[in-house]
């Protein structure tokens, strides 16, 4: 049961109180914060600790205003909004709890109840620094003097998150018109201008009828300014119309830009595997043919067609049977489009499958300059340039072709909508002899003119519906691929210590026929550094790639720590695992930024650790400008040595409890290989570390030696007894160092012999 504490009530206890029963001083100022979020985290069935919270947020350290605790809730997948109290509101919040309250200290503690009825008045806290499940009543005159007024109320987020929900049109439609204030102030300023667009054609239509026919000079001066203050209100409403949509627009690309890179990072790296780049990257810039289509074309075309709301009503009070010509040739223009539209629909397609073999090449090619240019490649990297290039020229004219047989049926029947409403209505006038029906009759003129433009705009918008409806199939391929498993917010977050264990793990690729790992089961203590061998193709990577999780349909168990690497969060569980491969990643930028990529909180003096503990700090402090050197793209400006450092150093930065090398020396020479062997061998002391290498002289010093043979499990012992008892290892060994070991055997006999 959690015991109570009692915050004394009289001034000077009270004074004496606020130090002694828990309450964090000034110096601490919001530090708190994080904590008490954490407490009321754990409340809603949300594991947390401050340093993931620090890390998945980008934050500098753990001192955070409360706009920042909000975000941080809400990436958490909470609900906060920070409010402003009395003790009389703070009375009705009931189930709002826990909640966290700010103090003028600017300390934060967690509001766990409010008691009214049933005791003294006042409120139990938790303080995230007392022990485990301590209470802390303090009475509400107390309270009121301590307490700044604001509570943050925090609640489980059940909403599905924007990144969870499967691409489609209607997800960005609801991006857009998420921005309710901005859509409604756009539709104001449209409305306000469709009414203003009346303006110019009540004027000419007065000046025709009024101001020419009475020669009224009073009238067309009163009309005059009129009209340039109607002017001058249009152009204040146009410039914030454009203004508004362009600032939408923004906001738009924002959320969306965000969605779309959170899908792509949730994918599984099979996807990225069996995937060309060229084809990821030409299909994600497809998004923005969508967004253009949603936020430019179909969101302005009902703005525009607003004016139809006023025009209308006004053409048919004018000529009803003019009116009825004009819509029945727009009704014609539709059912063109849409008899081109199949045509039209498989030109596009051809397109889109030019262009994206054209941009899958064209970043193939140089991502492999260095290989193009060593074999001197150039010439053949043309040729299929120019063939691509071709068929897409190719596909792109007959778009064009079938746009232009389009577009050539729209224009007479576009022309015919305006000029031949207006020849029957010349007919009609000639045929009545009626003034003011001639007057009329430019007013109608202008009107259809006006009314036009928003019909095409309504009939072209089958065609452009279509090319959005194209990239809307090509973009779905791409982000409703299935995500990566257990991504996602949920999952054990324990510290690990390094207890791996493999039992009858059964694991096949997709599309293979045979398992890559066949049965396999052993164990590795903590503390313990296990080396892997096996000819190619054994499934020594695959075994890491299982205990990273990068694949998760594997039968068996792979445990760490007693607990199935399934159970843990995946974002937790790779934290804790030190991965460096043969060939490695470096990000432009520094050295620092780069050695602190996977703790963008970390010090100076912990890259520095990381640095020396890989061994990198050795040519770190001999370049002119040591940890902010840049690294270019590729880092050509690196040794292959210093790669392999820096990777080592930047899995150090965290500290990890699990160490995989996979291949990380293979690639060096021998001075840089020796120079990278012995730094594994200092950081490995306290760790669990598992090397892969075809050097099997790299691994003689390990603890075992796990050998695997066609993925399955062979033998696992060390060095010495494997070469005993392991006849796949000792021939293994025979082949990368017989003849050293005949070398020495020769010498050895020698000595024995006699000159005579």
């Amino acid at each position: 049961m959690a015991s109570t504490e009692i915050l004394p009530a009289t001034a000077s206890e009270r004074t004496k109180g606020s130090h002694e029963q828990g309450f964090h001083g000034a110096d601490e100022k919001h530090k708190s914060a994080l904590e008490c979020l954490v407490m009321v985290a754990t409340h809603h069935a949300i594991t947390l600790t401050v340093a993931e919270i620090v890390r998945d947020n980008g934050l500098p350290d753990p001192v955070v205003d409360y706009d920042a605790l909000v975000h941080c809730a809400r990436h958490a997948g909470l609900k906060a909004k920070l409010v402003h109290l009395d003790w009389a509101g703070l009375t009705q919040i009931k189930k709002a709890v826990p909640a966290i309250i700010r103090l003028k200290t600017g300390a934060s503690l967690v509001l766990a109840r409010v008691i009214v009825d049933g005791g003294p008045l006042g409120v139990v806290l938790h303080d995230p620094n007392a022990a485990e499940g301590a209470e802390l009543f303090v009475d509400w005159l107390r309270f009121q003097e301590i307490w700044t007024g604001e509570v943050l109320l925090v609640r489980r987020n059940y909403d599905l998150k924007d990144e969870e929900q499967p691409f489609s049109i209607s997800l960005i439609a609801s991006l857009i018109f998420r921005e309710r204030k901005l859509a409604r102030d756009i539709a104001i300023c449209a409305l306000l201008l469709s009414l203003l667009a009346l303006a110019p054609i009540i004027y000419w239509t007065l000046i025709g009828q009024k101001v020419i026919a009475y020669h009224a000079m009073n009238t067309f001066t009163v009309l005059t300014v009129g009209m340039l203050v109607l002017i001058v209100f249009e152009t204040i409403f146009s410039f914030l119309r454009s203004y508004l949509l362009q600032f939408l627009t923004s906001r738009v690309d924002v959320r969306l830009s965000e969605y779309m890179f959170d899908r792509l990072l949730a994918l599984p790296i099979d996807f990225y595997e069996r995937t060309e780049i060229g084809v990821v990257m030409h299909d994600v810039q497809e998004l923005w043919k969508i967004r253009n289509f949603l936020s430019g074309q179909l969101f302005g075309t009902v703005l525009d067609s607003m004016t139809l709301l006023f025009f209308l009503p006004v053409m048919f009070a004018f000529s009803p049977l003019l009116t009825f010509i004009v819509l029945a040739f727009c009704g014609l223009i539709v059912l063109w489009l849409l008899a081109m539209l199949p045509a039209l629909r498989a030109a596009t397609g051809k397109v889109i499958i030019a262009e994206t073999a054209r941009g899958s090449f064209l970043y193939q090619t140089l991502a492999g300059m260095r290989t193009v240019k060593s074999l001197a490649l150039e010439s053949r990297q043309r040729r299929e340039w120019d063939v691509l290039v071709a068929r897409a020229a190719k596909a792109v004219d007959n778009q064009a072709r079938v746009a232009s047989i389009v577009q050539t049926g729209v224009r007479p029947l576009e022309r015919l909508a305006v000029t031949g409403s207006y020849a029957v209505g010349v007919y009609m006038a000639l045929s009545t002899n009626d003034p003011l029906y001639i007057s009329a009759l430019f007013a109608f003129l202008m009107l259809s003119q006006r009314v036009a433009g928003p019909l095409m705009q309504i009939a072209q918008l089958i065609n452009q519906g279509d090319e959005a409806r194209a990239a809307v199939d090509v973009v779905k391929q791409l982000l409703n691929q299935p995500r990566e498993e257990g991504i996602g917010d949920g999952g054990v977050r324990k510290p690990l210590a390094g207890h791996v264990e493999f039992s009858k793990v059964l694991f096949t690729y997709k599309g293979a026929l045979m398992p890559a790992i066949d049965g396999v089961s052993f164990e590795i203590p903590v503390g313990m550094t296990l080396g892997v061998v096996g000819r190619s193709g054994s499934g020594k990577t695959t075994l890491t790639r299982l205990l990273q999780r990068l694949h998760s349909e594997y039968e068996g168990l792979i445990k760490i720590d007693g607990v199935d690497v399934r159970e843990y969060n995946i974002a937790h569980l790779r934290r804790n695992l030190g991965v460096v491969l043969q060939e490695n990643f470096l990000f432009r930028g520094t050295i620092r930024e780069n050695i602190m990529a996977a703790k963008p909180n970390a010090t100076f003096d912990e890259v520095v650790r990381a640095a020396r503990l890989s061994g990198a700090e050795e040519f770190i402090d001999r370049l002119p400008r040591g940890y902010d050197t840049y690294i270019y793209e590729g880092s050509p400006n690196l040794s292959g040595g210093q790669r392999q450092r820096l990777a080592i150093a930047r899995c150090m930065i965290l500290d990890p409890k699990i160490l995989i090398f996979d291949e990380a020396t293979s690639a060096l020479d021998p001075d840089s290989e020796n120079i990278v062997n012995e730094n594994i061998r200092k950081i490995a002391k306290g760790r669990t570390v598992i090397v892969i290498s075809h050097r099997l002289s790299s691994l003689v010093n390990s603890d075992a030696i796990l050998v695997l043979e066609r993925g399955k499990f062979l033998d696992m012992a060390p060095h010495q007894t494997l070469i005993e008892r392991c006849e796949i290892y000792r021939s293994l060994w025979l082949q990368q160092n017989g003849h050293i070991e005949a070398a020495a055997t020769s010498r050895a006999s020698g000595r024995g012999t006699t000159l005579v």
